[in-house]
């Protein structure tokens, strides 16, 4: 496992690569989904890279915030975490990983579906579309994409629902990707409470 950190310039040169590997697979996708935070920033490069191609599908965000990013949010860590240096932040972000990879079976509630919002106009898209794509920055456990994944079946069972994320962190995932650039490596990017290039997001 590493850690990799990405500027704002580098990140998008990410997404454009994920839009090739995606091209390549001659998918077209009548839907591109973003899922907030981090995978808006994957989604909105790639849905500029599908319109040089002349697409001309529909494109939303939802968000359906993680357990563990609001644990970081409600306390006071930001601070700490930028006085450290990114070696021991790589340790902990390395740590945190094998933690919830011990805890996965404990943490997945199939009850996080409720969470997912999707407005009134993506779900008549969902339910007349024959392809959608879901976009993230990360799967870690998998159970935010799985959860969304299942609200969409259950608006139009026979959508094909394809997922595109910058890497996966966790090992055996509820849910793999159809395309990734990375396994098994941790992306600090610049919306991260530990980022702490001159680009930060927020």
């Amino acid at each position: 496992m590493k850690v990799i950190t990405l500027s704002q310039k580098e990140l998008r040169g990410e997404a454009f690569a994920l839009c090739s590997t995606i091209r390549e697979d001659n998918f077209t996708p009548d839907i591109i989904l973003g899922i907030a935070t981090g995978g808006i920033y994957i989604s909105q490069p790639i849905k500029a890279c599908f319109e040089e191609k002349s697409w001309d599908g529909f494109y939303a965000e939802i968000k359906l915030s993680r357990h563990s990013t609001k644990i970081k949010k409600s306390t006071n860590i930001k601070s700490i975490l930028q006085r450290l240096p990114y070696a021991i932040l790589n340790l902990l972000r390395m740590l945190e990983v094998n933690l919830f990879e011990k805890m996965k079976s404990k943490t997945y509630n199939p009850n996080k579906e409720s969470r997912v919002h999707l407005s009134k106009k993506l779900q008549e898209e969902i339910k007349d579309a024959k392809s959608i794509l879901l976009v993230d920055d990360a799967i870690d456990t998998g159970a935010t994409i799985l959860a969304i994944k299942n609200v969409i079946k259950s608006l139009n069972p026979h959508i094909t629902i394809k997922v595109a994320v910058l890497t996966v962190t966790h090992k055996d995932p509820y849910i793999e990707p159809d395309y990734t650039n990375y396994k098994r490596a941790l992306l600090r990017c610049p919306w991260a409470e530990d980022y702490k290039g001159e680009d930060k997001i927020g």
